[in-house]
């Protein structure tokens, strides 16, 4: 049987709204890290990885998807 993931991160989408625009940080965004494994998110500005860090940190949660951290739904 595989490891489980450290972290696994389905389907997430986040948005955000400033005044009367919403502002799409995530679209459907899926992710499996092993544990054991470094990983480095590289993007440009803007591009949604302080975005990704602070849902894996629960700092923030999805506006849909569910983050999994150690096989525990961090989103509820």
């Amino acid at each position: 049987m595989a490891a489980q993931p450290i972290v696994h991160i389905k389907n997430v989408t986040k948005n955000y709204r400033m005044g009367e625009i919403t502002v799409h940080a995530l679209r459907n965004m899926n992710l499996e890290i092993p544990t054991g494994e470094f990983l480095v998110l590289l993007g440009p500005s803007g591009s949604g990885k302080t975005t990704a860090l602070n849902m894996i940190g629960g700092l923030d949660r999805p506006s849909d998807g569910a983050v999994m951290v150690e096989g525990e739904d961090i989103t509820t």
